[in-house]
């Protein structure tokens, strides 16, 4: 049986991607941040057992991916789906499924990663675009989901401030400090600001509450990308509250598909129109602190 390139590529758009041996495909099957109940991991399980080999493996961006569904088991594939109240996709031109870290539960989490994601996959998933385009959410500068190489990263940080009257010099803050930004002098701490990457970890370490937070909040990378050519994401200045990210997301998705040629990856379009455009859409109202 030959299927014809017209109907691969609208399989595709459905989640349904052919596979390399006959006429088989996998099936791409979205997950809630990255998290399954177990019901709908039964069900899954179920599809794989009744229409592929047994198996299921997982994407990078979070999704689980059934394969050796034969092509004319896709419609019995698709109404188990569609009772189960799964969906699959997550290909083409437009915002692909987002990626999120487990900051809504991990101790060093400075938001909730998988609460935001939901929220803006509601929005914005599938939104068209001239390119694919990649969402991708840390917790942490520990920056588990890589922030920078993605089309659009956000990262949880907090700023440290130092009370120096309060500071004894305890040292708690050098220990808890991995980025080695944090000295003792003449019995008080100093931050060096080159090396701090605002993980807030010696906030949580001082005792005596000389080291609070100045700022927190969420921080913005555009224009990220990895494989064949990699680039990291250029730092919109300031941080954003977790209440501004949905429409600096949607605002910065109107400049993709205003500016963006066809097929142009976010990267390219940033490069070629210059970053500063869109640092002026976004910081239009207010500067960030």
């Amino acid at each position: 049986m030959t299927i014809s390139k017209e109907e691969l590529a609208e399989l595709k758009g459905q989640g349904f991607i052919k596979q390399r041996e006959g006429n088989y495909f996998a099936v791409r099957i979205l997950s809630h941040a990255g998290n399954l109940n177990s019901k709908e991991m039964m069900e899954i399980a179920e599809i794989a057992e009744k229409y592929g080999q047994g198996y299921m493996g997982f994407t990078t961006r979070l999704c689980v991916e059934v394969p050796w569904i034969a092509y004319e088991n896709i419609p019995a594939v698709k109404k188990q789906l569609k009772e189960a109240k799964l969906y699959s996709g997550g290909t083409g031109a437009k915002v692909r499924p987002l990626v999120a870290c487990k900051g809504t539960v991990c101790s060093q989490g400075l938001l909730d990663t998988q609460k935001l994601c939901n929220t803006l996959h509601e929005q914005y998933f599938t939104y068209t675009l001239p390119s694919k385009f990649k969402i991708g959410i840390a917790g942490c500068p520990n920056n588990c989901t890589k922030a920078q190489l993605h089309d659009l990263g956000l990262m949880g940080q907090m700023i440290p401030k130092l009370d120096e009257e309060r500071c004894n010099g305890c040292g708690l803050c050098t220990h808890s400090c991995r980025a080695g930004a944090i000295s003792i002098e003449n019995k008080k701490a100093i931050i060096d600001r080159e090396k701090c990457v605002d993980c807030g970890k010696c906030v949580q370490a001082c005792k005596r509450r000389a080291m609070t937070s100045q700022a927190s909040g969420i921080a913005l990378f555009v224009g990220g990308r990895f494989g064949r050519r990699h680039r990291l994401g250029d730092r919109i200045p300031g941080l954003f509250s977790y209440e501004e990210i949905p429409d600096l997301v949607g605002k910065i998705l109107e400049f993709y598909k205003k500016h963006g040629k066809e097929r142009e990856r976010f990267a390219d379009t940033l490069e070629r129109v210059g970053v500063h455009l869109l640092e002026t859409i976004l910081l239009a109202k207010e500067q960030k602190q």
